[in-house]
């Protein structure tokens, strides 16, 4: 089981990989600022196909966003692509980008989704600080924890609604969680039941 979910995570950051770089998508997105590819990827955590990027660009126009955002549409032919100025209304997190939201397919059986965040470098400097902090806080163990209790929630109806892959970092490094019984007593504890 363990090495299964090694693997999974290997083979689908090797797809993420022929996108970013047999596909040219890095390239393209290095015609418009610094590329840092984050989340699950940068973590070594991945179960399911889902690529966080950000892209580094000072003062990036709205319109060269919007130009960015139809050479990718022409590169990959997303079936669904949506914007957001999180610069007029940031994220909860405080987060101020503008975010391509680009869907290969149908996301609950398991085709590509790319969140693609165009900030300021002190807004990506912070963003990459944690992940960083949660880098240095996986081990082997946790790492495996983690793969392991992803790979039962991503299909799960409340995924990206009432609870998220941090809440499953958050379950393991910091409240000791070991496995799904575990996580749902975590989640409990919040107020999410998880069906």
């Amino acid at each position: 089981m363990d090495e299964d979910l090694i693997k999974l995570d290997g083979a689908i950051r090797a797809e993420a990989d022929e996108m970013l770089d047999g596909k040219g998508l890095r390239t393209l997105l290095e015609q418009y600022g610094k590329v840092h590819v984050a989340g699950s990827y940068a973590l070594r955590l991945m179960v399911w196909r889902d690529l966080d990027i950000y892209l580094e660009a000072d003062d990036l126009p709205l319109s060269a966003f919007f130009d960015l955002g139809g050479k990718i549409a022409a590169s990959l032919e997303p079936v669904w692509m949506s914007f957001r100025n999180h610069r007029l209304q940031p994220l909860p997190t405080g987060l101020q980008s503008l975010y391509w939201g680009i869907r290969m397919g149908d996301i609950h059986q398991g085709a590509w989704k790319i969140d693609l965040h165009a900030m300021d470098s002190q807004a990506c400097a912070e963003q990459l600080s944690g992940i960083r902090q949660l880098s240095v806080r996986l081990d082997e163990q946790s790492r495996l924890r983690i793969l392991d209790i992803k790979s039962q929630c991503w299909r799960l109806p409340q995924f990206r609604r009432e609870l998220t892959s941090m809440d499953i970092y958050e379950a393991v490094l910091d409240d000791g969680a070991a496995n799904m019984a575990d996580f749902r007593k975590h989640m409990a504890k919040r107020g999410v039941v998880i069906q």
